[in-house]
């Protein structure tokens, strides 16, 4: 594709100086057609279950068209986010310099951002959240880093009113899609908040978004989504629905009570009852979605018994705990052996290094 002749419209609307940076940071260059289908197959396989914005039958119709092409701002964090979930590979000569390089991407979009290239709010607040997949550890809070993008992609959505979507008037496709954006809006924002102690940014109680369901992953007519990744988000959003209990109990002085105790631990086990069995992982059947799933409720099960003051906790709290934390080893370690710690998302991995060395609650 022939980024100028496809963006030209965008183009003739910046001033030359605008141009001409854009071009020093290389933000109206892509990888070769190769590596640019590569990173996108990562990108809907690896990274779109976690991070469902885009709609996928829409961007792939756009993206095989050169006459009506995607979103450059949108196309340069798919290339990001997709390049998380890629191994190096030998594609001779060409393959270009950095093209598997995150932070190039991240650097590319960035200017895009910036230069406020994409006028479409909606794109924008997509673009921001998949900048937020870029992550050099937990205490990165440079412009680099996921608490900084996803923040801001939250601020962008609530600046035009995404939280109180129910009052504006819009088609059932697109209100689809913001539900989707919405919700992983607010995944990003608790699961943040939960593994790493950042304040929250989205108050539940301003907003008036429907819960996300099937539907919302419907794409078009005759279209049926990945039933396991569906289900995999939706359960994902009720973990991180509990998740305001702990969020909820860190702004408040003093320890867990038994009380709080008792209430979160049933809660969690309600959720593991009512979880889909087709969604329930086991090391003799491994699947990557279902793990990824059970290692974030593991994780909040050694949470809620390490929030516990050490002489209120039941008699059988450290066998819980350390349960759930030997589940989570295994989980890893089966992820390992299968090949696939490239795709882990940054918001479980970082989670899992921070809890499970505090799993030994003897």
């Amino acid at each position: 594709m022939d980024v100028y002749s496809a963006y030209k419209s965008h183009l003739d609307l910046l001033e030359d100086e605008e141009r001409t940076i854009l071009e020093l940071k290389g933000a109206l260059e892509i990888p070769p057609q190769a590596v640019q289908d590569e990173l996108i197959d990562a990108f809907f396989s690896w990274v779109a279950p976690v991070l469902p914005v885009v709609n996928q039958r829409v961007f792939l119709s756009m993206y095989k068209d050169p006459l009506n092409p995607p979103s450059l701002l949108l196309l340069q964090a798919i290339f990001l986010a997709g390049s998380r979930a890629v191994r190096e590979k030998n594609h001779g000569k060409e393959l270009s310099p950095g093209a598997h390089s995150s932070m190039v991407y991240l650097q590319r979009a960035k200017a895009l951002y910036d230069a406020e290239f994409e006028k479409d709010h909606t794109t924008v607040v997509q673009a921001l959240l998949l900048m937020s997949w870029y992550w050099q550890g937990t205490e990165d809070t440079t412009e680099n880093g996921l608490f900084y993008w996803s923040r801001l992609a939250i601020g962008v959505a609530q600046n035009f009113g995404m939280h109180r979507s129910n009052e504006l008037e819009m088609s059932p496709s697109e209100r689809r899609l913001w539900r989707r954006i919405w919700w992983t809006l607010y995944t990003r924002d608790r699961a943040m908040a939960a593994a790493y102690g950042r304040p929250i940014s989205i108050d539940a109680d301003l907003t008036n978004v429907d819960t996300i369901t099937q539907d919302d992953f419907i794409e078009g007519e005759g279209h049926q989504p990945d039933s396991v990744q569906v289900q995999f988000f939706i359960q994902y959003v009720k973990l991180c629905e509990l998740m305001d209990l702990v969020v909820g109990r860190r702004r408040r002085a003093g320890s867990l009570t038994e009380s709080e105790f008792a209430q979160w631990e049933i809660r969690l086990s309600r959720w593991m009852m009512q979880c889909p069995e087709q969604m329930h992982w086991a090391q003799a059947r491994h699947s990557f979605w279902p793990a990824i799933l059970h290692s974030i409720y593991f994780t909040m099960v050694c949470q809620l018994h390490t929030l516990l003051p050490a002489v209120a906790r039941p008699s059988t709290s450290s066998a819980v705990a350390l349960q759930a934390g030997s589940t989570i080893a295994s989980i890893m370690q089966t992820i390992v052996s299968h090949g696939q710690v490239t795709y882990v998302p940054p918001s479980v991995y970082g989670p899992f290094c921070l809890t499970y060395p505090s799993t030994n609650t003897t």
